[in-house]
């Protein structure tokens, strides 16, 4: 069975690849959700004055790891790299387990913050650099839908877990659970990647080139210049309100136990409303009204929960804020950002993508953190000086970037 290149239908090998690559981003992100929660909670045990010492350490680390992983692409295949990726992790994550056998101390916790804050990024990245390699442009616009709706349900089952299990098994064996996901998603990526569009030569070959090559074109390349303008604002706008609510919550619960399972509710939200809008709504709008629509809808409505927030000050309405901003990127941002990685070659998939993904956003992070404390030491209002005007941004560069794709 074939289908046209505009056809609304799926054939037989689109839909394999594509449960394929939903099963495992639903393991992927239901592993890395497990943990999310526990990260939170040392960020608010720091305080919110150490935050950006927190994102500052991220920051530093992806610095550190980004030439190494330029190294690694240009010298193995697509297929040990993953390899490495993941055995590396669950090897991190078998370090972890002994650490919180024990009451962690403040350097164990703030180690794992920055150590989960730098992998997500970079597991996420890799594998959407794995799926790309797939997938047509226009195959990605009849199947990213249900890739991404395959990783919200992991997003949701991983909160559910953390919930249920935490105060029964403790942080540790969360961990070894987490761990054991990972080995299947490794496992899964391996067998994804025998269903590339590529030939099989091509496939196994090392991409080659500068170990700094991903720095070089996202700086000389006009669409990745977007691209990372993109990032740079959801990032910002995300660590404003994370701030925000790490102050929120710590004022608000006095239990550890509470703050966890409050994040937890927070993430199941946003990832429930993630799911719905992927299974409804994103595959129309991506299809019939392209990225110059599905690229503006979620600034322009975090742009109304930012206004909403500075009428009604609550925990609530910011948790209602981080909800929307979340699944927004989860269902529409994100994949209308990996459509346009489609269109670059493999190499620019996998260094400047890891690069805009891991270092362009941790140094986001890490800046805006220091300038929303050093707003907030001066008495002023992060959100009306930093959060608001980034947003307009974001939508302004949004429009250019599905203009451009249109065109």
């Amino acid at each position: 069975m074939t289908t046209s290149p505009h056809s609304s239908s799926l054939s037989r090998s689109e839909w394999i690849r594509s449960l394929v690559s939903a099963a495992s981003f639903l393991l992927m992100l239901c592993s890395y959700y497990i943990l999310r929660s526990v990260r939170d909670e040392m960020a608010v045990q720091t305080g919110k004055e150490n935050v950006p010492w927190l994102f500052t350490g991220t920051f530093l680390c992806s610095i550190a790891v980004v030439p190494l992983y330029g190294w690694l692409v240009k010298t193995v295949s697509r297929g040990v790299l993953v390899t490495l990726f993941f055995g590396s992790l669950i090897t991190a994550l078998g370090l972890f387990y002994w650490a919180f056998l024990y009451e962690p101390t403040k350097s164990v916790s703030a180690a794992f913050f920055i150590w989960l804050s730098l992998i997500n990024l970079m597991m996420i990245s890799l594998f959407w650099s794995v799926v790309s390699d797939v997938f047509t442009t226009e195959q990605a616009k009849r199947c990213y839908g249900y890739i991404t709706a395959g990783g919200t349900a992991g997003a949701i089952g991983g909160p559910i877990i953390t919930t249920v299990l935490a105060e029964r098994v403790g942080i540790a064996n969360l961990m070894a659970i987490s761990a054991g996901l990972f080995v299947a998603v490794m496992c899964s990526l391996l067998f994804l990647r025998r269903l590339t569009v590529e030939s099989h030569a091509e496939a196994r070959r090392p991409l080659g080139g500068s170990i700094f090559s991903g720095i070089t074109h996202t700086i000389s390349d006009p669409l990745l210049r977007q691209l990372a303008g993109l990032v740079v604002c959801y990032s910002a706008v995300s660590t404003v309100m994370y701030v925000e609510m790490v102050g929120l919550a710590g004022a608000t619960f006095t239990d550890s136990a509470q703050r966890t399972a409050f994040f937890a509710r927070i993430d199941l939200i946003a990832n429930v409303l993630a799911l719905t809008i992927q299974l409804i709504g994103t595959r129309p709008i991506l299809r019939f009204w392209g990225l110059r629509l599905s690229m503006v809808i979620v600034p322009a409505a975090v742009l109304v929960g930012l206004f909403s927030f500075e009428i009604w000050s609550t925990i609530a309405v910011l948790a209602a804020l981080q909800a929307i901003h979340r699944a927004g990127e989860f269902s529409l941002s994100k994949p209308s950002r990996e459509i346009l990685f489609t269109t670059v070659d493999a190499e620019t998939r996998y260094k400047a993508k890891n690069f805009i993904d891991t270092a362009v956003y941790r140094a986001n992070d890490s800046a805006s953190a220091w300038l929303v404390n050093l707003i907030t030491k001066a008495g002023g209002n992060a959100i009306v000086w930093v959060a608001i005007p980034v947003t307009f941004l974001w939508m302004i560069l949004g429009q250019r970037a599905g203009s451009r794709h249109q065109r």
